[in-house]
């Protein structure tokens, strides 16, 4: 249901939000709630904020950061700023170019800081000319987080909220259930991708038992499995 927590691992939440439009077409948004060591909370790609979700979020604990992955997931920082002004904020350089008013704690790429190094483990990629993204993994629920490299919609989804021409791309393109490849605007823009496949395999090694999408479907067991595929574009 709409901006309720599920529990999806240990001390790992998700709550979906409502619908997004980016150039026209309808996207679902979630976001991803993490329990750090000694009760902190690390909230990736907040979504709309109601006050349901307000509270079932401080339930868990103090909120201590907001995490945009990539400069399209930004539209509901200020608001989550505003409700929990002791969270610091955090992004990629684009986020922070971008949104530099709200006042963010530091710029993110491939070393955690130090409130969770060890427990969340990120990869940084700026290869696209489009778009530069953080991947995070959770170490302690072995969970994969992925705002846009990875967007697996269902079927269902694609019919209820994509024209109907559109959905052949979709399925072509591999932006579906099972494959979940990025949009062509990421892979064409796409440059030194040996660096790319260094990072992706470091973060297949770790052995994700799920992988969590901000766009598409959950995948919930055999998670490295599911990024040999939704990656292998790349290799």
């Amino acid at each position: 249901m709409t901006g309720l927590l599920e529990q999806l691992g240990p001390d790992l939440w998700i709550a979906d939000g409502g619908i997004v439009s980016f150039f026209g077409f309808d996207y679902p948004t979630r976001m991803v709630v993490v329990r750090l060591e000694g009760g902190g909370l690390w909230v990736w790609s907040p979504i709309a904020l109601s006050g349901e979700l307000e509270d079932a979020v401080r339930a868990l604990g103090p909120v201590r950061h907001l995490v945009s992955p990539n400069k399209l997931h930004h539209l509901f920082l200020g608001a989550w700023k505003a409700k929990f002004p002791e969270a610091q904020l955090w992004g990629p350089p684009s986020t922070v170019a971008r949104l530099g008013a709200l006042g963010f704690a530091g710029t993110l790429t491939d070393d955690a800081p130090t409130d969770w190094a060890g427990q969340i483990d990120q990869y940084y990629f700026d290869n696209s000319r489009f778009l530069d993204e953080l991947i995070f993994f959770h170490r302690k629920s072995r969970s994969a987080i992925i705002g846009d490299l990875s967007q697996p919609f269902s079927e269902s989804f694609l019919k209820r909220h994509w024209p109907w021409w559109l959905r052949p791309i979709a399925r072509a393109a591999r932006m579906v259930e099972g494959w979940g490849y990025p949009p062509f605007e990421v892979r064409f823009t796409f440059r030194h991708r040996a660096s790319a496949r260094v990072k992706v395999s470091a973060l297949i090694d770790e052995g994700p038992e799920r992988v969590v999408m901000a766009h598409g479907e959950i995948v919930r067991s055999e998670g490295a499995a599911y990024l040999r595929r939704a990656f292998s574009w790349l290799f």
